[in-house]
C-alpha cells in the first residue's frame, strides 16, 4: 500500500467515479483502475460496488476510507509543519528586556554573527515579564530575563551574567557625592521607573513598600535614552543595572546600602522542541565569556 494509491482511492470516494477522479488528478482512468485493483488484491477484499453507474463503498471500503482519511490528514499536517520549519531555518527570535539588551546583547550578537553569519538573529525588546509571556506563547524561540523562583520552576534556563541595581543620578544632582543610599532616604526623591512589564518595576516598588515609603514617581519609561535625558536635568534619579550606568560617563552610580544582586538568564519553554538554530545558539551561549572586554 502506497500513499499515491490512498490518494487515488480517496478521490474516487469523493466523486464516486473513476472518470471524475482521473480528471481531477490529471491521470488516465486505467491508472486509477489499476491502483484500486492492486489495493483489492493486496487486502483480498472488494472496496467498491458499482450501482447505477456510480461506485459505492463496500463495508470494507468504508472502513478503509476512514483510515485513509486519517492517514492522509496526518501526512498533510506533517508536510505543513516541515515547511514551517524550513521557513524558520536560519532564524532565531529572542525577547530581551530593554535595559539588559543595552549592555548584554550587542556583545553577544556580534560574537554570534561572526561564527554564524548565515543565521538571522532577531531581537524583540520587551520587559522581563512580557518576555516570559512570549516564551509561553511560543511567539519567540528564546528569552532573556531576571532569575526568580518562577523562572527556575517554569522554564529551562541558562545563566548568563550577574548584575546589581544601583541608584543613578547626573553629576549635578544633590545626591551625586553619596557613597551609598537606602530606600528610606529616597522617600522625597523623584524617581524614574521602567514600565510595569519590567521585573525591575515590581522589585523596586516592593523594596519601597517594605520600608513604608511610597515612591515619588516622576515618569515610567522603557526607553533608556529617554531616562538618561531626564537624569541629565539633575532633578531625578533612576534604578539601573550597574553595567548600563557605567557605560555613561555623565552618570553617577550610587550603590544601595543593601545591595540588590540579580542574575540574568536565558530561558526557553519546557517540553517544547527547539529548532536546530536555537539549539546552536544555546550551545554558543554556554561557551561565551560575558566578562571579557
Amino acid at each position: 500500500m502506497k500513499l499515491l494509491q490512498m490518494r487515488y482511492f480517496q478521490t474516487v470516494c469523493q466523486y464516486g467515479s473513476i472518470t471524475r477522479a482521473a480528471e481531477e488528478l490529471f491521470v488516465s482512468q486505467p491508472t486509477i483502475s489499476f491502483c484500486i485493483k492492486e489495493l483489492e488484491d493486496e487486502f483480498g477484499v472488494k472496496l467498491f460496488h458499482r450501482r447505477h453507474n456510480r461506485l459505492q463503498l463496500t463495508v470494507e471500503g468504508a472502513f478503509f476510507q476512514d483510515k485513509v482519511n486519517y492517514i492522509l490528514q496526518s501526512v498533510d499536517a506533517l508536510a505543513t509543519q516541515m515547511k514551517d520549519m524550513g521557513n524558520n531555518h536560519n532564524h532565531v527570535k529572542i525577547a530581551v528586556p530593554a535595559m539588559i539588551s543595552t549592555f548584554l546583547f550587542p556583545q553577544m550578537f556580534n560574537a554570534y554573527k561572526s561564527l554564524y553569519p548565515g543565521v538571522e538573529l532577531e531581537m524583540l525588546e520587551t520587559g522581563s515579564l512580557q518576555t516570559r509571556k512570549l516564551v509561553d506563547a511560543n511567539s519567540v524561540d528564546l528569552g532573556i530575563t531576571i532569575l526568580d523562583n518562577v523562572v527556575s520552576d517554569t522554564y529551562n534556563m541558562l545563566p548568563l551574567v550577574d548584575t546589581e541595581l544601583v541608584f543613578c543620578v547626573s553629576k549635578n544632582h544633590p545626591l551625586a557625592n553619596r557613597e551609598k543610599i537606602s530606600f528610606k532616604e529616597l522617600a522625597d526623591e523623584r524617581i524614574i521607573l521602567f514600565k510595569a512589564d519590567s521585573y525591575q518595576n515590581i522589585f523596586i516598588k516592593r523594596a519601597f513598600s517594605e520600608v513604608g515609603v511610597t515612591p515619588n514617581i516622576l515618569l515610567y519609561s522603557s526607553q533608556l535614552y529617554t531616562i538618561k535625558q531626564f537624569l541629565s536635568y539633575g532633578n531625578a534619579g533612576a534604578f539601573l543595572y550597574r553595567q548600563v550606568a557605567e557605560m555613561d560617563n555623565d552618570l553617577v552610580c550610587i550603590p544601595l546600602d543593601t545591595p540588590i544582586a540579580q542574575n540574568v538568564v536565558l530561558i526557553w519553554a519546557k517540553n517544547t522542541s527547539l529548532y536546530s538554530d536555537s539549539e546552536n545558539f544555546i550551545q554558543f551561549v554556554k561557551n561565551f565569556n560575558f566578562n571579557k572586554e
